[in-house]
């Protein structure tokens, strides 16, 4: 199954973010833990074979023993390790662990040293040591399942899936112990041969057809003999005892056993290994997987891995070829600004101090004349002021109008004949209604008033002849203002 960027488990406990991987196990994803703002990563387990999940009485028993090794507290074991189901889903939780898978960080055909690989067998076994007690059932040791963290050389298993019935072969290989001892020993023991292999080979053992003890001493010719015994006792022959998880730790040399060759292998091949593995997310949203898993189509951000002490070795070779990079690109700039000084000061002086008698134009002859001419007396003009180019026609605004337009008309009064007044309308006076006085009536003073219900008052009657108007008489028109009398001037004495 898939799960959509942004979906909420255990009412919202849990928000996943992105997609990381689809390990050995299951589906696995990068969610924030909300209750805690702490980056968690999220597992489904079952999805490829739901119809092979165990009971509910088993998953219960997985999840308490996920509980039980979350409290061994180990320092290679995740924390916070968990589980919970929702909507018929099961689900493990754990922490956000540090470093890169082995598969991401080992890519094709680039192996780590033989004592790093030595270093997370022997961290991978006292591991499986601590959780002898509560049981190995259900151990997926393969690659994607150890992440390995190159700067403190430290491991974190995750690898912990449903309980799986013991194979056939298996059985039949365990003659002396118990049927599901001697199966999930077995499958350790296979496990870590396989694992052995890859770490030092770079390739998986289940697309390798010859024989890994072959394979590797073709690619390690100077390792010890003993690490050919402990790759065969992961495929045992018909008929011989598996090797129990104790006697194959044995089989594995110390460090002094190893060559110095192998022992000390240069780290620059690791690191352009390491340099072109691709990273993976662990703790800020890492880029989303193939379209088929991841519902949204968001990308989120790149991935913020420690970064393998290998992988620092080359900025640092780079670094020291940087200085004598910079001196050469110095000096380059100093001999061009010293050619181009050169040539400028050259050429001003080429120019500024050329012979008077040269044939070429004497730009920079200070003792130049020009020939006298007449002053102007500013009366005579070059042509007639008429016929300048920049003198312009005024334009006619006469109050001549123009052909063909109509006189406006003139709305100014006469001041010989001013206008009547309007006549006078006299307005007839408001009359008021007579008023009837209120009539007296006797009431008995024992008896109580009992208040008359209101009446409506009816509409005032009117007038079937209205009162005829006086007639007014015109006013006369007055008669027009003789002009006044010329004054006279007071004679002069």
């Amino acid at each position: 199954m898939t799960l959509a960027v942004g979906t909420a488990l255990q009412n919202g406990t849990y928000v996943i973010d992105a997609w990381l991987a689809d390990d050995a196990i299951g589906p696995l994803y990068l969610a924030m833990d909300v209750s805690r703002g702490q980056w968690v990563q999220l597992r489904v387990l079952g999805s490829r074979n739901p119809e092979t999940l165990p009971d509910v009485s088993e998953r219960q028993a997985f999840y308490r023993y996920l509980e039980q090794v979350n409290g061994l507290k180990h320092r290679a074991l995740p924390q916070r390790l968990g589980g919970f189901e929702e909507d018929g889903v099961c689900y493990q939780v754990l922490a956000n662990p540090a470093g890169t898978p082995l598969d991401r960080l080992i890519p094709y055909q680039a192996a780590l040293p033989p004592q790093a690989s030595l270093a997370v067998l022997r961290q991978l076994i006292e591991v499986l040591e601590t959780l002898r007690p509560l049981g190995w059932a259900g151990l997926r040791l393969t690659p994607d399942q150890l992440w390995y963290a190159p700067e403190a050389q430290a491991i974190t298993f995750m690898g912990f899936d449903w309980v799986q019935a013991p194979s056939a072969d298996a059985s039949s290989a365990a003659s002396d112990f118990s049927l599901a001892e001697s199966a999930t020993e077995l499958a350790l023991v296979r496990g870590l041969s396989h694992l052995l292999y890859f770490l030092l080979t770079g390739q998986r053992a289940e697309a390798t057809k010859a024989p890994l003890a072959v394979e590797l001493r073709r690619c390690h010719p100077a390792l010890p003999t003993s690490l050919d015994a402990a790759l065969e006792a992961g495929s045992p022959a018909a008929g011989q005892l598996p090797l129990s998880l104790t006697e194959w730790a044995a089989l594995l040399p110390t460090g002094a056993a190893l060559l110095p060759t192998g022992a000390a292998l240069p780290t620059a091949q690791l690191s352009t290994a390491l340099s072109q593995a691709p990273a993976a997310g662990v703790t800020a949203p890492p880029s989303t997987g193939p379209a088929t898993v991841v519902v949204s189509g968001r990308s989120t951000s790149g991935s913020q891995l420690e970064p393998p002490p290998w992988g620092r070795d080359r900025p640092r070779a780079a670094a020291t070829r940087l200085p004598s990079q910079r001196s050469s690109t110095t000096l380059a700039l100093v001999l061009t600004g010293l050619v181009a000084t050169a040539g400028g000061l050259g050429l001003g002086l080429y120019t500024r101090l050329q012979p008077a008698t040269s044939a070429g134009p004497e730009r920079l002859n200070p003792n130049q004349s020009f020939p006298p001419l007449p002053d102007w007396d500013g009366s005579e003009l070059w042509q007639p002021w008429n016929d300048a180019p920049t003198l312009r026609d005024r334009p006619d605004y006469g109050s001549t109008p123009p052909p063909g337009s109509e006189p406006a008309p003139d709305f100014a009064p006469n001041p010989q004949e001013p206008a009547a007044p309007p006549p006078a309308v006299p307005q007839p006076q408001p009359t008021s209604d007579p008023v009837a006085e209120p009539e007296e009536s006797w009431q008995d003073p024992w008896e109580t008033p009992v208040e008359s219900w209101p009446q409506p008052i009816p509409d005032p009657a009117l007038p079937a002849d209205p009162t005829p108007q006086p007639s007014v008489a015109p006013v006369p028109a007055p008669a027009p203002l003789a002009p006044p009398a010329p004054l006279e001037a007071p004679p002069l004495t």
